[in-house]
């Protein structure tokens, strides 16, 4: 087995701040946001500050935010087959409703930036999907089975760099072009979730947070602060965010 190499860094606890949540993320303005037990989306700025609240109950459980770009949120209400979009203040811009195109399950969503449209996996088809503003679909990939020969089952997904990114932890990280052609699987079994920032893939195991180079394909590691109780963990320039059962945490570094 290899000996991966230790990234040292000198992580400076900031804040911690009270959060009973479930999911959290980031955006590259180092603002953080959590989802709440009581199914709120909060966000906080990158020294633990409040800035706002976003309520409401009309989709059922909020189960994910994708905040690449913050000033169009993604939030995934996939009991209801419905998407919301959000100003960077969480004020509704639009919703897109799945159902409506025939897409009735799905587990996981991402935003776009190339043209600013929607990433889906629609689990009944198996094939990932591109929605525009118009909730129609503009790009949509080969099933599963004839692109890799098995079905996947996807649980989080990004899109980078003019490629997407799925986990499904049976199988591990899936990646496609952004024309919905399969390009390889990266082979991280287990992984929930992950983070692509430009050539670096982050993903937590335990204690660590292991960080692959997509060009080079080395993995080291960085060491995570605190105890073992980390439910999620995020990484943006000179910050990162660490989620406890009761708390968010913020580091410098």
């Amino acid at each position: 087995m290899v000996s991966l190499l230790p990234i040292l860094i000198n992580f400076v606890l900031l804040t911690s701040v009270k959060a009973n949540a479930t999911f959290l993320t980031t955006d590259y303005l180092q603002n953080g946001y959590c989802i709440t037990t009581a199914n709120e989306l909060y966000k906080v700025d990158s020294s633990g500050n409040l800035l706002t609240i976003y309520n409401q109950n009309r989709y059922g459980k909020l189960e994910f935010i994708d905040a690449t770009n913050p000033m169009k949120l993604v939030l995934s209400y996939p009991t209801y087959g419905t998407l919301v979009l959000l100003d960077n203040k969480l004020t509704e811009i639009s919703t897109l409703s799945l159902r409506t195109i025939n897409i009735q399950s799905y587990s996981a969503a991402c935003f776009s930036s190339l043209d600013n449209n929607i990433w889906v996996f629609d689990d009944q088809d198996y094939k990932l999907k591109k929605i525009d503003r118009n909730n129609d679909i503009v790009v949509e990939s080969g099933d599963m089975f004839s692109l890799v020969g098995k079905a996947l089952h996807p649980v989080f997904m990004q899109e980078q760099d003019q490629y997407v990114y799925l986990t499904d932890p049976a199988e591990g990280i899936v990646v496609f072009d952004i024309y919905g052609t399969y390009y390889q699987t990266l082979p991280f079994t287990g992984i929930e979730k992950f983070q692509v920032r430009s050539d670096q893939l982050f993903f937590r195991e335990s204690n660590r947070l292991h960080v692959y180079h997509l060009k080079t394909l080395q993995t080291k590691y960085i060491e995570l602060p605190g105890t073992l109780d980390i439910k999620d963990v995020r990484i943006e320039k000179n910050r990162l965010y660490l989620l406890h059962e009761n708390n968010l945490d913020i580091y410098s570094y």
